[in-house]
């Protein structure tokens, strides 16, 4: 029953990675998903709810005794549902809110009940059957699994398009160097690791993602950097204080030579029209500032706005392909503020965990935190339900299991250092 009940986390993590569904939807149109339902969505959905709630109820002891606070990201979680009430499109709210409590609900499951190693144990064994997966179809059945003949160059594997290859290779690529790197293991095991990173970064090169490309090197980096910070309180001082400190020039600079930077991931200087759409949309959010347009109700096919914004930018994007502003969209400053605590905590957290040494493998979640964040700079996986946002609450949920083990040995620490000049008082002194 254990087996079965790991082999079921690893299907729900591939289908969270947006693989699996899409070899029977070759659609090759970005814009099929804006409002519509999918049959099959829909009924993986339900097959993923019902058997977590059943895990859930199973498993319930040692579930609930987890149980971590994380008040932002249920807070979040609960404003998706409540939209509703002021989206445009209610219905596509209702559905979408359903994913989206179903991916949250697995994600904290998983982590709750098993230790993190394990998580990532789970996360590493999906993203390797996929490449595996997809390297066979798209050799052996090229017009499903290799180039899209409706859209831009690159494998599509057996997920959507392109860019959810080069995505789930690139979380796959730093999942892998990250297990390589965090211990010592057996040689089989690191053989195994070894070709599971090769196949990862194969498929990466084949998807022409560049997007996927950047946060790959990024991720890798922070693995080594973040590395170096375990168990190093010095170290860590200087590494993140000179972070802090470059970041701001960074992002000058970046801004300021985008023209010759751009073309070296394929790019043009307006990220393939991106910067084009991201002048429109502060107009859109400047209408509903304070709670948005409802989870998924602003990009809606057969929206108003949708279309505006299609005919002024000159082609059909299918979200603002930046997260902070789709997040803006749908939820609003309300939303978006829930959604930064949250991240604010996961990063002072993981940072105290990593230097304390008390999880070894919060390095992971504190790495695919990062990632995340410089990922939907240029696309939109952040408040949706998906690979990013599994990770996201993976992150919380392990960071809130940390810190409650933390609490109790703080305490008792504490009780001890008070009591401690009493008993040197003793009678016989």
């Amino acid at each position: 029953m254990k087996r079965l009940e790991w082999l079921f986390h690893v299907f729900v993590f591939a289908l969270q990675c947006g693989g699996i569904v899409p070899l029977f939807l070759r659609t090759g149109d970005d814009t099929s998903d804006l409002g519509t339902a999918n049959p099959l969505n829909t009924i993986s959905t339900a097959f993923v709810l019902s058997v977590t709630l059943v895990l859930l109820l199973r498993n319930a002891g040692p579930t609930f005794r987890n149980i971590p606070r994380m008040l932002p990201i249920l807070a979040l979680v609960l404003m998706t549902v409540l939209s509703v009430s002021w989206s445009d499109y209610p219905d596509v709210t209702l559905r979408r809110s359903v994913s989206f409590v179903t991916a949250t609900l697995w994600a904290w499951y998983v982590t709750a009940r098993y230790d993190l190693k394990d998580v990532i144990a789970i996360f590493r064994q999906s993203i390797g059957v996929m490449a595996v997966a997809s390297l066979a179809i798209a050799v052996a059945a090229p017009g499903i699994g290799g180039e899209d003949s409706m859209g831009p160059a690159g494998w599509r594997g057996v997920f959507a398009n392109k860019n959810d290859l080069g995505m789930a290779m690139a979380i796959g690529t730093v999942t892998y160097f990250y297990t390589l790197i965090a211990g010592r293991r057996r040689f089989a095991a690191v053989m195994l690791q070894a070709i599971g990173l090769l196949f990862c970064l194969g498929l990466l090169r084949q998807s022409q993602s560049s997007t996927s490309l950047v946060v790959t090197i990024i991720g890798i980096a922070l693995c080594l950097v973040i590395k170096l910070t375990h168990k190093r309180v010095g170290v860590a001082i200087i590494i993140w204080t000179g972070i802090l400190l470059l970041l701001a020039p960074a992002i000058i600079i970046v801004t300021n030579q985008l023209d010759a930077i751009a073309p070296l991931v394929g790019r043009d200087a307006q990220l393939t029209g991106r910067v084009d759409l991201w002048l429109i949309l502060p107009s859109y959010i400047a209408e509903r500032p304070w709670l948005g347009y409802g989870f998924g109700g602003f990009w809606v096919a057969d929206s108003a706005n949708v279309s505006l914004i299609w005919n002024a930018v000159g082609w059909t994007p299918p979200h603002a392909h930046d997260g902070w502003l789709d997040a803006l969209l749908e939820l609003g400053v309300v939303g978006l503020a829930l959604l930064c605590l949250q991240i604010v905590l996961i990063v002072v957290n993981g940072i105290r965990a990593v230097v304390e040494g008390s999880e070894p493998d919060a390095q992971y979640v504190l790495v695919t935190t990062f990632i995340l964040l410089v990922y939907n700079i240029t696309e939109s996986n952040l408040v949706r339900p998906g690979v990013w946002w599994i990770l996201l609450v993976v992150a919380a949920t392990a960071l809130a299991k940390i810190g409650k083990r933390r609490a109790p040995l703080a305490t008792r620490g504490f009780y001890f250092r008070r009591r401690a000049p009493l008993n040197s008082m003793s009678p016989g002194r």
